[in-house]
Formats: structure tokens, sequence, C-alpha cells
């Protein structure tokens, strides 16, 4: 038997510890978070900040799940089997109509505050504005994407009628890249890094310009329903924080953050080719699309949604014919109401802290 006084107080304190450290993962919250695609580098801030223990220090345990489309996500939601998911802007707005579901949700985190979406044209061809586009072909990811709305608002703004341009499903990757390349169609409207891996793969581009209140607007958020928001909104406040610190934190150290998402997700690291070339090519994508994730709007403030975010997206979806009351409340829609606790932090210690990950 042991008597010797320190061991029995260093069990003792072992023990404590142990007792600590398990009713802390025991009080962990688990979290799961939707995303409404196939697991990409987009999730590299998610994978970043939870290794840099920031989902921990909330108490959170972080679990993404993919689901796709607002079909599957919204049972989801209401279901109570996830927590959040990260959406596009349009179904709510929709909802809102009359006759409509009217789904008790609501985004409280602006999480693209500039819209993803671009115009991709080769960069010899003839065409150097939307004004340019009349009796042209736009390749879509599908003719069913929600951004669709706005595309045919931004069109109109440039003097096309919707009628006078042509649309083709062409998904993404190297299929639609060829549709542009062949001459199929004129332009492509995907999401931005789908098309810095065009560039990638050795094709030269143009981007078209776009009128400030369409690319200045989000495309995407953080939708949660009422009942958690009015029930867990401390539960929310901290995954928001966490994730903020993510993607600064991915910002800082954008190989790093690569790095941290090939760990999590070993089968998607490339298979061929170098690793420092590999790495170079990701951080590219990844770069390009922190730049619209990060921009704030002149706020300073992570995940603040504006008025005009959801003025313009409601007057597009009405010239769309997919809203005839264009006087809901805009607060239906989304809160700020957790912003300043999503910006509760020290900024340069998260820096600091990405810098030195590796």
């Amino acid at each position: 038997m042991m008597t010797n006084p320190w061991k029995r107080a260093w069990i003792a304190g072992a023990m404590l510890l142990a007792t600590l450290f398990a009713g802390k993962a025991e009080a962990n919250d688990r979290f799961v978070f939707a995303w409404p695609s196939a697991i990409n580098s987009g999730v590299a801030p998610l994978t970043f900040a939870r290794d840099l223990g920031f989902f921990e220090a909330e108490g959170i345990s972080l679990d993404v799940q993919v689901l796709t489309g607002s079909g599957v996500i919204i049972p989801q939601l209401l279901s109570g089997n996830i927590q959040a998911a990260y959406a596009s802007l349009e179904p709510i707005v929709i909802s809102r109509q009359p006759g409509k579901p009217n789904f008790p949700l609501r985004f409280i985190y602006n999480y693209m505050p500039r819209s993803i979406w671009e115009f991709a044209v080769l960069r010899d061809g003839p065409i150097q504005s939307l004004a340019d586009m009349k009796g042209k072909t736009i390749g879509v990811l599908a003719l069913s994407s929600g951004n669709l709305y706005m595309v045919r608002a931004m069109l109109q703004d440039a003097g096309v009628a919707w009628s006078d341009v042509k649309l083709q499903a062409v998904g993404t990757g190297v299929a639609a890249f060829e549709a542009l390349r062949s001459g199929q169609i004129q332009a492509l409207n995907l999401f931005d890094t789908a098309h810095v891996r065009l560039e990638q793969s050795g094709t030269a581009i143009r981007r078209l310009p776009v009128a400030p209140r369409f690319q200045e607007l989000s495309s995407h958020g953080i939708l949660v329903t009422d009942a958690l928001l009015a029930a867990k909104p401390d539960l929310l406040a901290r995954f928001g924080r966490a994730l903020t610190k993510g993607n600064l934190a991915c910002n800082a150290n954008l190989e790093a953050c690569i790095r941290s998402y090939w760990k999590a997700y070993p089968a998607l690291r490339p298979s061929t080719g170098g690793e420092a070339d590999n790495l170079r090519r990701e951080v590219e994508v990844l770069g390009y699309r922190m730049k619209n994730l990060l921009h704030t709007t002149g706020t300073g403030q992570y995940g603040r949604f504006s008025d005009e975010d959801w003025i313009t997206l409601v007057e597009a979806l009405r010239v769309g014919g997919e809203v005839t009351r264009t006087d809901v409340p805009l607060a239906s829609y989304f809160t700020n109401s957790l912003v300043p606790e999503f910006n509760r932090f020290d900024a340069d210690q998260v820096a600091q802290a990405a810098r030195a990950a590796r």
C-alpha cells in the first residue's frame, strides 16, 4: 500500500485534473453545422479553428455534415438534428411570401458578405461587360441555382433582357471549363474559386465588372431556427465567435490552414504532383475566397448584415417573379443581435496563434 504523502498528493491531484477535464469534455455542446456541398477547401477555416482550439475554448464540439439543398437542410434544422447551416439567402425570402411556408428560421451571421458569384469570359474574346451579353449563352451551375435571380437583375441593370440570353447548365470543373473554351457558351457564371481553378488549368479569363450594389451584397449566411436563437443565444454566440476566429486565423496563415484541411480530410489531399505545388495551388484558391469571406463593408464587424443586402435581394426576386410582397419586415429575415459577441476577442492573439501553426 502506498503511504508516501507526496505520492498520495500526486495521485489526488491527477484524479482532480482528470475529473476537471472529463467534466469539461462532457460539458462541451455538440454543434452540428451543415455544409451545402461536397467537402472542399472552403471548410479549411473550420478545421483550422478546431485544431487551434477555438471551438474547444468555447465549449463546443463541432461536427460538420454535408447536406445539399434547402429541401434537405430546412427540415433538418426544424427537427433539431442540426444547429446551423451555411445557406444561400433566397429560400427564406421566398418562404415569407403569401401562401408560402414561412419557416421559423433566421440568419444570424453574414458568412459571405461579398457575393462569390462572378461572370468569367475568355480574356481574348470580344465580351467586355454585361452589356455585351445580348444574344449570348451563359453557363451556370444549374438551372435551379438560387443566384440566377440576381443574375437576371444584373443583366436587366446592364440593359440586357432575360429573354436576350440563353442559359446552359454546365456544373463545375472540366466540363464547365471546356464549354467555355470550345465556344458552347460565351460566359461562365460560377463561384469565385471555380474561376480560379479555371485559370490554374491554363485558361486566361476576364471577370466582367459588376455594379457595386450587386457585388458588395451578401450571398450566404448562417441559418438557425428562431427556437434555438431564443433558447440558446449564448451557444450561437460562442459558435459564431469560434467561426470568426477561424476565418481570421486561416487568412493569417493560409498554408497551415490548408494543411489542417488535408489532415481532417486526408482523402482530399492531391495524390499527384509535388507537395509544394499542390499547396501553392490550394493557397491561391483559398486566398481568393477569403477576400469575399472577410469583407466587412466598412463596418469592421464580422457577421453583420446590412439592410441593403436584403432590400436588393427582395427586388431581384421581385424582378424574377418569385416575390410579390416587398414590405415584409427585414427583421424577419435576419438579426445582428449576436454580432458584438461574434467579434468579442483579441484579433492579434488569434493571428499570433495562427502564425505559430505549421
